[in-house]
């Protein structure tokens, strides 16, 4: 058996940096200052983070379905409360989002 926490860890030091790539490239698309109230919610809004958001909530739930892995973690704990603290400046902006970019459809799996 694998261990359980160095696989999500493995996903998300890749979800920090493809974020912090993201956040990157959108800071040259964004029409406010870094100092703007705003600045945090136009790049949680941006399609770049969105996209990064997204994909890694569905890689986090694919290894909760992963039989060989014992462990269960919340992909919106893994996206967004994973990243207080010593990621807290990606935390500020995804914490900005207005809502989660997520559904579920009516099997009750994300979409």
């Amino acid at each position: 058996m694998k261990n359980e926490s160095t696989e999500y860890e493995l996903l998300f030091e890749k979800y920090v940096k493809d974020l912090e790539s993201a956040i990157e490239e959108e800071k040259e698309n964004i029409d406010v200052s870094e100092g703007d109230k705003t600045y945090r919610y136009e790049l949680a809004i941006s399609g770049r983070v969105i996209d990064v958001f997204r994909r890694y909530w569905f890689e986090c739930d694919k290894l909760n379905d992963n039989e060989d892995i014992e462990e269960y973690v919340n992909p919106k704990d893994f996206v967004v409360d994973w990243l207080s603290g010593l990621h807290q400046n990606l935390y500020e902006i995804i914490n900005s989002l207005p809502y989660y970019p997520i559904g579920i459809d009516e099997n009750g799996d994300y979409s």
